[in-house]
């Protein structure tokens, strides 16, 4: 496996992949808009206004699009595709998130847009749908409580999953022949909110009193729904107790 691009290289799932590619001892070069990051094999292309694009990807048979965006997923993911065009020599593997055509959220509805395009576009591709990580959960943790009283929608069920374990599984999908299809992946095991929080705070020692955050409308029957569950497990990834077993040592 040869001539391998990935964008969002610099990210932790990126980072992740380039470390198994490493290991594997494979060639691969990282785009980035930034000529200050310090990546390996790097290569200066901004997806956002659609410079150095065409120069990264050319003769490129593996594209991993990991970049991404809050408010602009979609344009990078349009100007990548242009940039493709109508090759049919390559093949892009696309990282979305499980629940993204069941959740309102705009960043979901722009990667599932982006999934839209990529169907439509012609090119070979694979699209991963995963889990949210266990460090964006630890994230949202610290982020909403870190005072003394916190609010979290504490009946919210996820079921984080590790990110190597998403690595690893899009480097397994770059050995196969792409199948224009959409796969989907998560962690050992599915938590509200309320019990991840309870391990988290006796992991990292901190004592909140949280209050339960009410959802409404779409989002509320999203999530009741299980939108953000699946029934493929990895069962590769560490579980929550583990990651922050591994962290909060």
């Amino acid at each position: 496996m040869e001539n391998i691009l990935i964008t969002g290289g610099t990210g932790n799932l990126g980072k992740g992949l380039t470390q198994i590619l490493n290991q594997k001892g494979l060639q691969y070069a990282v785009a980035s808009r930034s000529n200050n990051e310090n990546a390996p094999n790097k290569v200066v292309a901004d997806l956002m206004a659609n410079k150095g694009v065409a120069q990264a990807v050319k003769g490129r048979s593996i594209i991993f699009h990991l970049a991404t965006d809050l408010k602009k997923d979609t344009l990078l993911t349009q100007n990548l595709l242009q940039t493709i065009g109508s090759n049919k020599n390559v093949h892009l593997i696309y990282i979305s998130i499980v629940g993204i055509d069941k959740t309102p959220f705009n960043y979901y509805q722009q990667k599932l847009a982006s999934e839209e395009l990529i169907k439509a576009s012609g090119v070979p591709y694979t699209i991963l749908r995963a889990t949210q990580f266990h460090d964006f959960i630890d994230y949202i943790f610290t982020s909403l409580l870190k005072y003394r009283i916190g609010l979290l929608p504490k009946k919210v069920m996820a079921q984080p999953i590790a990110v190597d374990a998403v690595a690893n599984a899009l480097y397994e999908i770059s050995l196969q022949p792409a199948e224009s299809k959409t796969y989907e992946i998560g962690g050992l095991k599915a938590y509200t909110f309320n019990e991840m929080a309870k391990e988290w705070m006796r992991k990292t020692g901190k004592k909140k009193f949280i209050i339960n955050l009410p959802l409404f409308g779409k989002l509320a029957k999203a999530f009741n729904g299980g939108a953000l569950l699946t029934h493929t497990i990895d069962a590769t990834s560490k579980s929550w107790q583990d990651y922050l077993n591994q962290k909060y040592k």
